[in-house]
């Protein structure tokens, strides 16, 4: 989307500047090799000395020279340290050991270190499987860092950790202490350096009483009840732009509902559901995390706008009936109304003056530097409230004859990091939402902050952004990436694109490199999609008649129908 990856940058500007202020440091001591563990005085470290694969060699000048991340080697705090191998930018990576045989795994261990100075983070998300085969895996567990990317820690050293006791053994009941497997893998995101010293697995030899094969089997969000019944959710950005890009008439829409022809007549449906969001309101404020962060006047207005009399909505309704009787139903069932997404604005953090929500004759302040975290969740909980009640009244009020509404979408795209409370106020506004019997849809950027908490935060939907289509030097191994990610995850993916596909041939092979890239990562069928198109270009894509141009639009409809073929 347009403010893709905004918000992690912005908290550290609002860091430096004094508007945020860092949390108290976790716990980062150095573990010890483990000589009594879960399942008595027997364990060992089973990594030690076994051979290990990287999916991209370390970097200098942090290189490994040969078995340094299973040599029992643990690095000190200094950088500087040859024990540390290092890994830099790029795709994550997913390191695998062969322990040689099926060991009874009590715990997996994988140190890193972290110092903002010199460019050095913990990786924003880690994961740790394990297989009997080498082909087939589970997840043990996802872990996110203890603090965020900025802030320094004393000691710098973190241990991602997951522990059978503690954590469990997925499908291994409560009386499992050790998972029985003999490959072990670690995967990790890196944004700048990514240092880390040692892998260990601390276990025993052979299969003890207690140790069970993990199994879980890793796939894509699937369609269904969950999602709303969608399974191609088309993005339409409704909110303030020059020359109307965010007004939709009937004329507009009827494109994204149904496939047409060259004269603009529906011939099948294409897109099965649609969400409504914007970005900024006329006085420019934004509804994201921004240091101009909109207040309640602008949600007003946006409420407004998409209500309007021959409004957004209206028009959508319209739209719908008139593809209907082109081609009766959606879905082929005499009863099925169209499912619709809208959006929840952000409230950001640096908003001192959002508007006097409750009446109590004192402005909402969602900064929590100035009154504190606890007054500026409560603020923020208060517009929220207000804003999805607002919401709800008027969709009841409407009555729409072809609308469903399917659930509510939170704008932003990642976990605010550090003193923000936002993870409680994400599990609040799913709470909301869930009580109207609605469901929670949500569409991380690349490498979000806690993108991976997903389920915890309550959210129903969820679809990954590889974000690779952006810039023009962006690696295509993003797709492959992130469709690791989420299929590990259970999450659906976004397809992105935008209007230079219509002009420029190297995005317009962008766009292909995505749909190709969802048949090659299995996610082109049974996965739920979303599908970022920046503001109408499919729709002019479908008006075109440069041959390549409407070609972009004829192959997303046979993408759809599972008819593409690269």
């Amino acid at each position: 989307m347009k403010f893709r990856r905004i918000g992690s940058y912005l908290l550290s500007a609002l860091l430096l500047t004094g508007i945020l202020q860092p949390v108290a440091q976790a716990d980062s001591s150095q573990p010890q090799l483990a000589s009594n563990g879960n399942n008595g005085g027997n364990e060992m470290n089973v990594a030690l000395g076994k051979p290990y694969t990287v999916s991209e060699p370390a970097n200098d000048p942090y290189p490994d020279t040969g078995g340094e991340l299973t040599d029992g080697v643990l690095a000190s705090d200094d950088p500087a340290d040859e024990a540390w191998t290092g890994f830099y930018k790029g795709s994550s990576r997913v390191i695998t050991i062969d322990l040689g045989s099926d060991q009874s795994v009590s715990s997996i261990r994988a140190n890193f270190l972290q110092i903002p100075s010199a460019k050095i983070q913990y990786p924003n998300a880690v994961s740790i499987y394990t297989s009997k085969n080498g082909k087939d895996w589970t997840a043990l567990k996802h872990a996110g860092p203890p603090v965020a990317f900025w802030i320094g820690v004393n000691p710098p050293r973190y241990t991602f950790e997951w522990d059978a006791v503690k954590d469990g053994v997925p499908g291994g009941g409560d009386k499992s202490s050790a998972a029985f497997s003999r490959y072990v893998k670690v995967r990790f995101t890196t944004k700048e350096w990514v240092l880390l010293d040692e892998i260990q697995v601390i276990g025993q030899d052979g299969h003890i009483k207690g140790a069970t094969v993990p199994h879980e089997k890793e796939q894509y969000l699937q369609p269904g009840a969950q999602t709303g019944g969608i399974s191609n959710l088309a993005l339409l950005y409704n909110g303030h732009y020059n020359k109307g890009l965010g007004d939709w008439t009937t004329e507009k829409l009827i494109p994204y509902l149904a496939h047409v022809d060259q004269n603009g007549t529906p011939t099948d449906w294409l897109f099965d559901g649609i969400l409504y969001l914007g970005l900024s309101s006329p006085a420019g404020r934004s509804f994201a995390m921004s240091f101009n962060g909109s207040n309640w006047d602008d949600w007003k207005w946006y409420l407004d706008k998409t209500f309007a009399t021959d409004g957004d909505l209206d028009a959508l309704n319209v739209a719908v009936g008139e593809v209907m009787k082109e081609l009766g139903k959606p879905g082929g069932k005499s009863t099925e109304k169209y499912p619709v997404v809208l959006m929840v604005p952000y409230p950001a953090e640096p908003q001192t003056n959002f508007g006097d929500v409750d009446g109590d004759g004192i402005t909402e302040n969602f900064n929590a530097s100035q009154v504190g975290a606890d007054a500026s969740l409560a603020s923020k909980k208060k517009a929220v409230d207000w804003y999805i009640d607002q919401l709800i009244q008027r969709w009841d009020a409407k009555g729409y004859d072809n609308l469903n509404l399917a659930g509510l979408y939170w704008l932003n795209e990642e976990v605010a990091p550090d003193g923000t409370n936002d993870a409680q106020l994400i599990k609040h506004a799913s709470n909301i939402v869930h009580d109207n019997d609605l469901l929670f849809y949500w569409i991380p950027h690349l490498r979000g902050y806690q993108f991976f908490t997903w389920k915890e935060l309550g959210f129903d939907a969820v679809a990954y952004q590889p974000n690779y289509f952006f810039q023009a030097d962006s690696p295509l191994d993003r797709i492959r990436d992130a469709a690791d990610w989420a299929k590990s995850l259970g999450m659906g993916m976004e397809m992105e694109f935008d209007e230079r596909i219509l002009t420029d041939a190297n995005f317009r092979q962008k766009y292909y490199d995505y749909l190709n890239g969802a048949i090659q990562f299995d996610y082109a069928k049974d996965t739920f999609r979303a599908y970022y198109q920046g503001n109408d270009t499919l729709l002019q894509a479908a008006r075109s008649d440069e041959p390549a141009v409407r070609a972009t639009y004829d192959d997303m409809y046979k993408f759809i129908k599972g008819k593409y073929r690269p």
